[in-house]
C-alpha cells in the first residue's frame, strides 16, 4: 500500500516566501482547522510499521505539539525526516530533535544572506537558519542527514554556488537544488475537468522565465568544486537546452506517474489530495478505507500523465553529482 505519507501539519508560517505555493493559492496562514494532536496520533497508527513520514507544513515547528507527533511515530515503529526553515529552532528544540534521531531534517535556503531573508520576507531568517543549521548536525548522530533544499527560481539564479557553500560550511551533508514548480496557462488548460476542478497546488505563470545559461554556469561551478564537503544533486537533471525549456517553454509531459502507488498526501485538516500537484480531494485520512483512497488516485492519475504534470518534481529523480 502506501509507502511515504506526506503529512502537511500546518498552513501556519512565519515567513511569506515569494514562491511559495501556499502564498499563491491564497492559504498561507489563512484560519482553517488543523487535526488534533489526538487524531494525527490516530492517524499514524493508520499506517504499518515501516511507513515513512514526511513532515511539511508551513513550518511544523509552529506546532506546539511537534515533538509528541515525532515521539509517536518513532514509538509506531515507522521513520520521519521533517522540513522546515529553521528559523523556530533554539537550543532545547535542537537536542530534543537531534535525540529524536529522525532519518533526515530538510532546511530551506535560497540564497546568500541578504537574498535569502528577501525572499523570505525576514530579516535575519538566513542567521537563524545556518546557526541552528550547524547546531544540529554538530549534535546529530550518523543516523540524520542534515539536508539544505534550495528552490532555484529567476532570483537566485545566479547564487547557487552561495548558497552550497554556505550550507557545506554549516554542516549540510547533502545539498538539494530543485526547479521551481509552475505551469504555463495552456498545460493547466489542457488538463481533464475532474483536476481542473479541484484546483492546482502550483501557480500558473503566464510570463515566467528564468536565465537558464546563468543556471547551468552556477550548477557547473558546483560541479567543479576541489573542496565539496556536502553531496551536490539537482532534481531534474538537465542540460542548459532542457532548462530553458523547462522554464520559458511548454512542456508536453509523456508516461505515467510512479508516486501514484505509493505516496499519500495528507492536508492538515486531514484532507487527501490526489497527489502532490492537484487539490481534487480523494477522501480523508482518518476515515476513508486506504484502499479507496489508492483507488482513487489510480482512476485519475495511474494511467497516463495530464499536462499538469509538466513540472512535478515527482516526475524526475534526485542526480547526484558527488
Amino acid at each position: 500500500m502506501f509507502k511515504t505519507v506526506m503529512l502537511e501539519l500546518t498552513y501556519r508560517c512565519n515567513l511569506k516566501c515569494s514562491f511559495c505555493y501556499l502564498l499563491h493559492t491564497r492559504r498561507l496562514n489563512k484560519a482553517s482547522y488543523e487535526l488534533t494532536t489526538a487524531e494525527i496520533l490516530r492517524l499514524v497508527d493508520r499506517f504499518k510499521p515501516g511507513t515513512h513520514f514526511y513532515l511539511s507544513g508551513g513550518e511544523p515547528f509552529i506546532r506546539n505539539d511537534i515533538f509528541e507527533i515525532m515521539e509517536q511515530i518513532k514509538k509506531a515503529g515507522s521513520r520521519f525526516g521533517i522540513n522546515t526553515n529553521g528559523t523556530l529552532l533554539n537550543a532545547v528544540k535542537i537536542k530534543k530533535l537531534a535525540a529524536l534521531a529522525p532519518g533526515y531534517v530538510i532546511f530551506s535556503l535560497h540564497g546568500s544572506r541578504p537574498l535569502h531573508d528577501r525572499l523570505t520576507g525576514l530579516k535575519g531568517a538566513w542567521r537563524s537558519l545556518i546557526r541552528n543549521m550547524s547546531a544540529l548536525a554538530a549534535m546529530s548522530g550518523s543516523g540524520t542527514e542534515i539536508l539544505v533544499n534550495c528552490v532555484v527560481n529567476r532570483e537566485n539564479a545566479g547564487e547557487l554556488l552561495k548558497v552550497y557553500r554556505a550550507a557545506s560550511r554549516a554542516g549540510a551533508h547533502r545539498v538539494v537544488f530543485e526547479h521551481l514548480q509552475f505551469l504555463k496557462p495552456r498545460e493547466a488548460s489542457g488538463m481533464p475537468a475532474a483536476l481542473k476542478a479541484g484546483g492546482i497546488i502550483i501557480p500558473e505563470l503566464e510570463k515566467y522565465g528564468a536565465d537558464a545559461a546563468l543556471i547551468h554556469r552556477q550548477l557547473g561551478e558546483i560541479r567543479r568544486l576541489k573542496d565539496g564537503s556536502a553531496h551536490f544533486e539537482t532534481r531534474p537533471l538537465m542540460t542548459e537546452r532542457c532548462l530553458y525549456e523547462y522554464y520559458n517553454c511548454e512542456i508536453k509531459p509523456s508516461g505515467s506517474c510512479a508516486r501514484v502507488s505509493d505516496t499519500l498526501n495528507v492536508e492538515p485538516d486531514g484532507k487527501v489530495r490526489l497527489c502532490v500537484l492537484y487539490g481534487l480531494k480523494t477522501g480523508h485520512a482518518l476515515k476513508t478505507p486506504l484502499k479507496d483512497l489508492l483507488a482513487f488516485k489510480k482512476k485519475h492519475i495511474g494511467r497516463k500523465l495530464s499536462s499538469g504534470c509538466a513540472r512535478c518534481c515527482h516526475r524526475f529523480e534526485l542526480f547526484r553529482y558527488f
